[in-house]
């Protein structure tokens, strides 16, 4: 279904999102998927919440050795641990039992920089076409 410009001001959804791309609240992006005024904007937000646990399952492999499939469900916003689990042969990730294991202990990982600029642009840009949708 789609809806007017009007009822689309009513919801505020894009203002949402942006408001919590900006103050890099992922919640309130994962929130607002299911406070969108259509349905017509699920495959954008759907891709803008890819990218966002793409970032986060990077951010994962530089700060940590191991998460549980548990621990990183949670991280990842994911609604199941098989979500998770699907995700993670995406990323090339090795389950060791309920167990991610990025790197050995005391290993030191390699130097990464999160390109926060870059991806809150895409993001606002992501907001930007829901918007014109309307």
């Amino acid at each position: 279904s789609s809806c007017s410009y009007a009822e689309f001001c009513k919801h505020l959804c894009l203002r949402r999102v942006r408001e919590a791309v900006v103050s890099t609240q992922s919640t309130g992006v994962f929130l607002a998927r299911f406070n969108v005024p259509a349905e017509s904007y699920l495959f954008f937000m759907d891709i803008l919440l890819d990218t966002i646990r793409d970032q986060i399952a990077s951010c994962m492999v530089s700060s940590y050795t191991s998460v549980t499939v548990a621990e990183a469900t949670k991280l990842l916003f994911c609604d199941s641990q098989e979500q998770t689990l699907r995700l993670a042969d995406k990323l090339g990730w090795k389950v060791d039992g309920k167990v991610f294991k990025f790197r050995a202990a005391g290993e030191k990982g390699e130097e990464r920089c999160v390109p926060i600029a870059t991806v809150t642009s895409h993001m606002l840009e992501y907001a930007k076409e829901l918007e014109m949708i309307v």
